[in-house]
């Protein structure tokens, strides 16, 4: 049975070192001689089914050990991951650290994770903001005012969840970031001359930009909206705050019903709107606490 160790590194990621004693490893070192002999071609054998110590001798012990070596890791590291509550953000990178005959195989293997995140007290914060009285003229219309409102109360709400982030402790994982930005950076160059008629190059030379000073000025906005988001899903997971059937299939049906005739997606709407109704409770539930900070601060003293 192999024994492992989890190392938390800095920005967000973990690495596992992993020993395979070597009679556990011997068993995957047969697995592998069974598979490089089902593909090996011996004179006198047919395909698959020459010995397997003529087969051995053929391709070498060390190519029996490093294919074993994958099927090991393979196999092992996702039972790291379940077994140490991992939360992985794409693919490892693999390190074998020890691999010879008769000796246990160790490796390390380093990922990305979700972070752990030691939250602000959000209520504290919550409790203390006050919602904005919208002004408008006389001559202002209702749909108008409306509107106003609208957009007074996602800044508002995107300036509380910030502050939230900000005061929780927690590392964004930069390849969350990384991913975003150049997935924006992409669009950006192949849109841009559609959109506004110039090259990309042009377009950077009119802002007065390197490449680099735009990636770097994406990424920092990148690095706040996915903090925000982060921090956003632990109060959700905090309050166990979750959307219903119900409320996901009645905003779904709205589309819908805007959008009769069109062939929609129901499963990806589902989707997508699992989070957008989350994030309203998870805002509804800030918003109730507003300029309740006397109230909350005697609840924390009791």
């Amino acid at each position: 049975m192999y024994s492992s160790q989890i190392e938390k590194l800095p920005k967000s990621k973990v690495v596992a070192s992993v020993v395979l004693p070597p009679a556990d490893f011997s068993a995957f070192a047969k697995t592998a001689l069974e598979e490089i002999a089902r593909d090996v071609e011996l004179e006198g054998f047919r395909k698959g089914t020459a010995p397997k110590e003529l087969v051995r001798q053929r391709v070498g012990a060390q190519a029996i050990m490093e294919r074993a070596a994958k099927i090991a890791i393979e196999n092992i590291y996702p039972q790291v991951v379940v077994e140490s509550k991992l939360e992985p953000l794409g693919y490892p990178e693999v390190e074998i650290t020890k691999l010879a005959e008769n000796e246990p195989l160790e490796f390390k293997a380093t990922v990305s994770v979700f972070p752990e995140i030691k939250l602000a007290d959000y209520k504290l914060i919550a409790s203390k903001t006050t919602a904005k009285e919208v002004e408008v003229t006389s001559d202002e219309i209702k749909r108008l005012k409306m509107e106003k409102e609208r957009h007074e109360r996602e800044h508002e709400r995107e300036d509380l969840i910030g502050r939230i982030a900000n005061e929780s402790e927690f590392d964004v994982p930069e390849v969350l970031v990384a991913g975003e930005t150049e997935k924006m950076m992409r669009e950006l160059k192949e849109k841009t001359p559609d959109m506004l008629h110039m090259s990309f190059e042009d377009y950077l030379e009119k802002l007065k930009k390197t490449e680099k000073d735009l990636y770097d000025e994406i990424f920092a906005q990148n690095q706040q909206k996915i903090r925000n988001y982060l921090a956003l899903e632990a109060i959700a997971k905090q309050e166990k705050i979750e959307p219903t059937a119900g409320e996901i299939e009645a905003a779904v049906k709205r589309v819908a019903d805007d959008h009769t005739g069109e062939n929609l997606d129901s499963e990806r709407l589902k989707e997508y709107y699992r989070d957008v109704v989350k994030t309203e409770k998870v805002f509804e539930l800030l918003e109730s606490l507003f300029g309740n900070a006397k109230n909350l601060a005697s609840q924390n003293n009791k």
